[in-house]
């Protein structure tokens, strides 16, 4: 390896900082038992890098190195191998890398995060030996989280059928006023024509009992028509929540809920028709100006916060607990809250490509209705409209628990108000950058004094806004690590790593 890319691969690994995907470990004699800890948490979460050889430090990691690295490599093939050491392996030959830094050996490990259909990966032959990913450590994974990798790995849940669950427990207007708007976009098919029974049928929301040759009501049926009571019977958890928080208001001053009163039962289908509209009169009756103070239409927008309210509801596992569904309106922003985990990564989700949708008969029924035409590509849709119309990119927390997703439509600059004009400036050449930059490089590029540059860079590195990586000559900045504006520290290291050992 030349000098140069010696240099960068040392610099990427004294500067590496533990964290939910970067795991460093000693291994100075040998294959440690607390790796398959690491192991698992990886897997099971998001997957991440595991480092032999390097030991954590403060200003700067130390590369201790190992001292047989070919037999640590042999002894980790042979229990990835072992099905009573690990359930399945997600490391492949190209996984694992040994570099020589100082004259010391560093063993690099891609874990891949596993199939949703496979988890939990457990080791020692017990799936109580379950363990995830939190923060920068590992620890055991709790009972309900086994349980709710389980249903993960079984998202067909909504089309198995309730038993004794009938016609009677669906609330008749909802399916009436679904199948006049399901009737209305495809005429051909004459769904007005047909009794309410049969066009449940012919959708695909009933399924025939082939013993006793009746009709059985499904889960997702139930949960998009039923009646909310019946809902609740079957799964008592059941709780969905839209507050408009915007204003100076410190609680809401609109709020829709199953626990308040409606002139409709509130099934998800009732809760989206209105749900949908007020977020649709909340952006008509906003709009975003361009450098030239011409108003952009919102159109896309619209479309944005309709697949998301779409996503928050087709993907919540509601048989967990908590948390429950929660959508909120903020001045400048929308969050969307589900129980239980994306059953694709959030890697996957801005690329888009990938359906794998956890309540498919409720994802049907938005089909129907034209609300989730994009399968697949509402990832994308989110992220596009963000960049065309140089909003604040969207983000994505999702965890065994929940998912979450914030879309804005205000630039990064201005979701801070308390930023003077010149930080806004500068955080909005940093959000563009989508790289890290020297105070001198932002002098020259912002025509700043370097005095001001370096003022300014300190402010928002004080609000904790942005961070610094490196140290001495080659220090840089970039948009705080955690919020997806920008490369982290973490993403930054990693690509570096990868650059190095593909060459």
């Amino acid at each position: 390896m030349p000098i140069d890319e010696m240099n960068s691969m040392k610099q990427a690994l004294i500067h590496m900082r533990e964290s939910n995907d970067i795991e460093l470990k000693k291994a100075k004699k040998g294959l440690p038992e607390s790796f398959w800890e690491s192991y698992s948490s990886f897997a099971n979460t998001t997957g991440g890098l595991i480092v032999f050889g390097v030991n954590e430090a403060f200003p700067d990691n130390e590369i201790v190195g190992v001292e047989d690295s070919q037999k640590i490599v042999a002894d980790l093939w042979n229990l990835l191998s072992n099905e009573s050491k690990v359930s399945y392996r997600t490391v492949n030959n190209q996984d694992v890398t040994t570099v020589v830094v100082d004259d010391k050996t560093v063993i690099l490990i891609k874990v891949n995060e596993a199939p949703n259909n496979v988890k939990p990966v457990y080791i020692n032959g017990k799936i109580d030996n379950t363990w995830i990913r939190t923060g920068d450590g590992d620890r055991k994974a709790k009972k309900e989280e086994i349980a709710s990798m389980l249903r993960n790995a079984k998202p067909e849940m909504d089309s198995l059928p309730i038993d004794g669950c009938t016609l009677d427990d669906l609330d008749i207007d909802s399916i009436k006023q679904f199948k006049q708007q399901v009737g209305n976009r495809y005429p051909a098919k004459k769904y007005l024509d047909m009794s309410d029974t049969d066009f449940l049928i012919e959708i695909g929301a009933c399924r025939l009992n082939r013993e006793n040759r009746k009709y059985q009501i499904l889960r997702g049926t139930l949960l998009f028509f039923g009646k909310l009571n019946v809902i609740k019977e079957f799964y008592p958890h059941f709780h969905l929540d839209f507050f408009n928080r915007r204003g100076s208001n410190p609680r809401w001053i609109d709020r829709v809920s199953d626990d308040e009163p409606h002139e409709h039962e509130m099934n998800i289908f009732n809760f989206f028709n209105i749900v949908d509209k007020k977020l649709r009169e909340l952006q008509n009756s906003s709009f975003h100006l361009d450098g030239q103070l011409k108003r952009i239409p919102e159109g896309t927008f619209n479309e944005t916060i309709r697949e998301c309210l779409v996503n928050c509801l087709a993907h919540a596992d509601y048989e967990q607990g908590y948390p429950s569904i929660k959508i909120q309106a903020y001045d400048g922003w929308f969050s969307f809250f589900n129980p239980g985990e994306m059953l694709i990564s959030r890697m996957q989700f801005p690329l888009g490509g990938d359906s794998r949708p956890r309540n498919e008969i409720i994802m049907k029924m938005f089909r129907l209705l034209g609300a989730a035409e994009r399968q697949g590509f509402g990832g994308p849709l989110i992220f596009k409209t963000a960049f065309e119309y140089d909003y604040r990119r969207p983000e994505l927390d999702t965890n065994l628990e929940s998912t979450e997703i914030r879309v804005w439509n205000i630039d990064l600059a201005d979701s801070y108000p308390e930023l003077s004009k010149e930080e806004k400036s500068v955080l909005r050449y940093l959000h563009k950058s989508m790289s890290a930059i020297s105070i001198k490089e932002l002098s020259k590029k912002t025509n700043m004094t370097y005095y001001r540059a370096k003022k300014i860079i300190y402010s928002l590195k004080a609000r904790n806004i942005i961070e610094q990586i490196g140290s001495g000559p080659s220090t840089k900045y970039v948009i705080k690590a955690g919020s997806e504006e920008s490369l982290t520290q973490i993403q930054i290291a990693m690509d570096m790593i990868k650059r190095q050992l593909t060459k």
